[in-house]
Formats: C-alpha cells, sequence, structure tokens
C-alpha cells in the first residue's frame, strides 16, 4: 500500500510538473479542491512552509517541494481510506467469530436460543478478547488512548453510559474493549437499525451486544444487572455536530425514561479530540443533509475522513445519581449538563487538530 500511494504521488506530481509549462499552479490552488487542504489550514502548514505556496516555477522544481507533494498527496488519499480500515478490521473479526462458531457449534443466532448473559460470555469469550486485544493496541498504538475515570463504571452492578457520538466512533470502540479486557464483562450498546444493513455484520453485532433496542428492551437489559451504553444524539450527532462539539440530542430523552424505571446511575463519557480524530466531508449543504435524514432517517452522503495519530483521551464523570422525584425532562437536562461540563472541562472549543497532534507527540 504505501508503495502505490508513493508512485501515485510522484505520478501526480510529474503530471503537475508538465502542466506547469504551460500555466501557473500553486499549492494552494490545488490543495482548495481537496480535502486535506481543511487539514494543512488547520495545521498552519503554510506558516512554517510558505515556499510550498510559492507559484514561482523555480520552486516548483525543487527536490524538497517534490518530498512534500508526495507527503501532501499520499496524506491525501490516507484520510480518505482510513474509515475503510476500520471497516477491513470488522470484517476480520467477524471471519474469526465465524470460525469459532463452526468450530464449537454454536447456533448463528443464540438471541433466540435461551441462552443468558453469562453463558453468552462463555461462548464468546476467547475470540471476543483477541479482537479486544486487536482494538485496543490499535488504540494505544496510534492514537496513544487512555482512559481518566475508569473507576467510575462498576465492575457488576448495572447503570447506564451516555456519550457523546463522534463522526467515528473509534474512540467508542476502543473504550469498550478496554472495558472487557480490565472488567471481564460485556455490555448492552444501542445503535441505530440502518447498521444492521451492512451486510455480514448481523453476527458480530449480537456477539458484541450492538442492539436497535426500545426502552423496555433497555429495562430488562439493565434489570438483568448488565450495563447499557448509548448515544443519545446517535447518528444525528455524528453527521450535524463538529469541532465545537455541541451536544444534539432533540429531546431524545429515552435514557432518562430508563434510568427513571430502573432507578440506576447515569454515567457521562466524552472522548477528549474525538473530532480531530475523523471529520466529515461536506459534499452538499449541511441543511440538505439534514432535511434529507429527517425525512428518510437515511445518511445521506455521510463520509467521514481523517485518521490521523491525534492524541485521544477519554473522560468518564462520576455517576449521576437522582432523586425519585425528578421528572424525565429533569433527568435529561442534567445529564446533559454534567455533560457538557465535562466537555468544556476537557476539551479546546474549537477543536484543532494541530494542538490534538501535538498532545500526542509532545
Amino acid at each position: 500500500m504505501l508503495v502505490y500511494l508513493f508512485f501515485f504521488s510522484v505520478c501526480l506530481y510529474v503530471n503537475v510538473q508538465q502542466n506547469t509549462h504551460t500555466h501557473t499552479h500553486t499549492m494552494e490552488n490545488y490543495c482548495n479542491s481537496t480535502v486535506i487542504f481543511s487539514f494543512i489550514h488547520d495545521l498552519n502548514f503554510s506558516d512554517h512552509f510558505p515556499f510550498i505556496l510559492s507559484s514561482s516555477s523555480s520552486s516548483s522544481s525543487s527536490p524538497l517541494l517534490t518530498i512534500l507533494w508526495t507527503i501532501i498527496i499520499s496524506l491525501s488519499i490516507f484520510i480518505l481510506i482510513a474509515p475503510f480500515i476500520y471497516v477491513v478490521i470488522f470484517y476480520i473479526g467477524n471471519i474469526i467469530l465465524h470460525i469459532h462458531r463452526i468450530y464449537n457449534n454454536i447456533p448463528y443466532d443464540d438471541k433466540n436460543d435461551d441462552v443468558d448473559d453469562d453463558e453468552h460470555f462463555k461462548r464468546w469469550h476467547k475470540p471476543v478478547e483477541l479482537f479486544a486485544k486487536i482494538i485496543s493496541h490499535i488504540g494505544y498504538i496510534w492514537h496513544g488512548y487512555n482512559v481518566i475515570g475508569l473507576e467510575n463504571i462498576p465492575a457488576k452492578d448495572p447503570a447506564i453510559i451516555v456519550f457523546y457520538h463522534s463522526t467515528f466512533p473509534n474512540d467508542f470502540y476502543y473504550l469498550m474493549a478496554l472495558l472487557f479486557l480490565k472488567h471481564k464483562r460485556t455490555f448492552f450498546t444501542i445503535i441505530e437499525r440502518i447498521i444492521y444493513r451492512i451486510p455480514s455484520w448481523s453476527l458480530m453485532l449480537n456477539v458484541l451486544r450492538l442492539i436497535p433496542g426500545s426502552v423496555d428492551d433497555c429495562v430488562n437489559i439493565i434489570n438483568r444487572g448488565n450495563l447499557l451504553a448509548l448515544s443519545p444524539g446517535g447518528l444525528r450527532e455524528a453527521m450535524f455536530s463538529d469541532e465545537n462539539y455541541q451536544l444534539i440530542w432533540n429531546n431524545r430523552h429515552g435514557f432518562a425514561r430508563i434510568a427513571k424505571q430502573t432507578n440506576v446511575p447515569i454515567i457521562p463519557v466524552f472522548t477528549q479530540n474525538s473530532r480531530e480524530s475523523f471529520r466529515l466531508l461536506s459534499i452538499i449543504p449541511k441543511w440538505l443533509c439534514r432535511l434529507i435524514y429527517d425525512r428518510y432517517k437515511f445518511p445521506f452522503l455521510f463520509i467521514p475522513y481523517g485518521g490521523l495519530p491525534v492524541k485521544l483521551t477519554t473522560f468518564i464523570g462520576e455517576p449521576i445519581h437522582f432523586t425519585p422525584e425528578m421528572t424525565i425532562t429533569e433527568i435529561a437536562q442534567l445529564t446533559a449538563k454534567k455533560m457538557e461540563q465535562l466537555i468544556e472541562q476537557h476539551q479546546t472549543r474549537p477543536g484543532s487538530i494541530r494542538k490534538a497532534l501535538c498532545q500526542r507527540f509532545f
């Protein structure tokens, strides 16, 4: 892959060099038509290398510029394919689960097999542990991922984890893996129903307990002593929030209703720089995307890009306890307030890719 990226960059550079004989091209004009321009602008790239934006033909032929072209074009390709790398990893994990299922003669879907949560854990412990180690190592090596406040999540008791939904929730995958390896327990995560339409993912989603549950389903899960994780903003927050990290919950108070019925604490979770890890490629105006999503509940042109090794730190807030007299709306407002405080305390607004990279390496 690296060889391919190198030769692709060289060929593209040669092509541009040939074009400079007929009319002038500047690096800035080219970058304005690419996704990488937003990264270059955020990184203040031109402040450090002002000669890159020079339109003189003498600068365009320098060996250093050739190297910089190679780096920038390769980076452009990487940030576009990075989300698909995670998809490939998930498919590899799915293959591991299928091999384990066939070897141990486990039913494809044990939801209808009268299997309790402990038996489900025993059936799938080995492949899930392997998968968790892979995800955990990716997070640690690439993002220097760590968690602060892990003691706030109970090792055995039930609770509701409410998390901020980033553009691409790789930060939450790392948290899932860490909790599995540390506490030796899985937890149920509420996801959008559209995720089940991804080909060949149903087994993996079932094994990892990623489900599109109703309020009654969630109450039942909690009453069985499990952890339940969800994002009130969901896919809407992933699509329409931005580097200012605003909450987009749109009066979705289902989690508060679950908490009131089960009387379990709510634990807010936020990952610093999660929006700098992946951002959303804007092809059409955001208002039009929102209109299509509100009408059809379909993530039209939802194209994340990025994958740079920014520092990711997950902050787990203290459990939120509430009195029986509090209404569902009051519980939801209290949770939103605590989440906002968590974001305000640990996240620079607006987010900066340059600062996130500096936190990772310096």
